[in-house]
């Protein structure tokens, strides 16, 4: 069994990856390291193009241009490498690739060599109803329909993929929940992305002028002149980390009150999110993020419409954030990453 993912970057979709590797010990697949600072210790893994190497040719710069075209905001190291996908067929055996565009090498491989996969859904562009998306629906609908096994990250997921005629088992990212957690918080509040204009940090800094206690913004920004814009605009009210180790991002979620991360028709978690319930952080998320579905009203957190809600729960946890991160705590040590591995082989039959 394979895993195979296309970009090695900070963010949600390699962190699954790498630790999916890790305890189920399948070999990874990195299409691209594009400068993720993980742990790939222990991890039997393969890098296509290693970090700084350039791809020559047509098409690395045909993909560059397609990928500005549907997503610029997010800048270029998020492209996503035609070359690359094609030259991932030569992948032997029943692997899991991590998203559409990924998808298309296990999409073509089959169809020249018979060789089954399953895929992980991340996002879906089912929903796109711009002309520009006509393409990119049609490529996932022959994606999906040729797999073997769908696999998503959310109930609201898999229901959009049902309403178009595709049947996925639900598989929630991991965590690593603290084995103890504090009982001493700042009056802080966190969130944790990777910044790009499209999670409309604007939002963030307007929640930051109204929360009484000190806001961090961490995690790496797609953009620098984004990331130079909103600097600009709220750097006197929020800190802007950048990129982060791991050891500094856990020390942020053990010292934190809250944490809040709102989505835009975002039915994935948000890894954020499950990181900062595993050191009993309670999270204030709207509806428009996936993580709702593990929020528990007034238990574990909140979920609510708008940032003028948000800023008002943040600060009623900001009094009091011991029983609500207890509660956090424990609805991730359900969620662990050894959990997490343990459904995912149940659900590919590798059990």
């Amino acid at each position: 069994m394979n895993i195979a993912v296309r970009l090695l970057w900070n963010s949600g979709v390699p962190r699954m990856a790498v630790e999916e590797a890790k305890h189920t010990r399948w070999k990874l697949f990195i299409f691209r390291d594009a400068g993720g600072n993980y742990d790939l210790s222990g991890v039997d893994y393969i890098v296509l193009r290693k970090k700084g190497e350039k791809g020559r040719g047509v098409l690395p710069r045909l993909s560059t241009l397609i990928t500005s075209f549907y997503a610029g905001h997010r800048g270029k190291e998020a492209t996503v490498d035609l070359d690359l996908i094609l030259k991932a067929t030569s992948i032997k055996g029943y692997t899991l690739f991590h998203d559409q565009f990924a998808g298309i090498t296990g999409y073509l491989r089959k169809r020249k060599t018979g060789e089954e996969y399953a895929l992980y859904l991340h996002e879906t562009t089912l929903i796109g109803k711009e002309l520009k998306y006509l393409l990119p629906r049609e490529m996932e609908r022959r994606i999906l329909r040729e797999a073997r096994t769908v696999i998503t990250n959310s109930k609201w997921n898999r229901d959009v993929l049902k309403e178009k005629g595709f049947n996925a088992h639900v598989v929630y990212p991991g965590c690593y929940p603290a084995r103890t957690i504090s009982d001493t918080r700042e009056r802080l509040v966190i969130s944790v992305s990777m910044w790009d204009s499209g999670r409309k940090p604007c939002l963030y800094g307007e929640m930051s002028r109204r929360v009484k206690g000190k806001f961090i913004m961490a995690g790496s920004w797609a953009r620098e002149d984004t990331r130079r814009q909103f600097e600009r605009e709220y750097g006197d009210t929020v800190t802007i980390t950048g990129k982060l180790r791991d050891e500094e991002l856990m020390s942020l979620y053990s010292r934190a009150s809250a944490l809040v991360r709102f989505g835009f028709n975002e039915r994935g978690p948000g890894m954020g999110v499950l990181e900062a319930m595993g050191y009993g952080v309670p999270v204030v998320v709207n509806e428009g993020l996936g993580s709702k579905e593990l929020v528990k009203q007034g238990e574990n957190g909140f979920v609510v419409k708008d940032v003028e809600e948000a800023s008002s729960r943040l600060n009623e946890i900001l009094d009091d954030p011991l029983p609500l991160g207890r509660n956090a705590w424990e609805t991730a040590k359900s969620l662990s990453w050894e959990n997490h591995a343990k459904r995912l082989k149940e659900v590919l039959g590798e059990e």
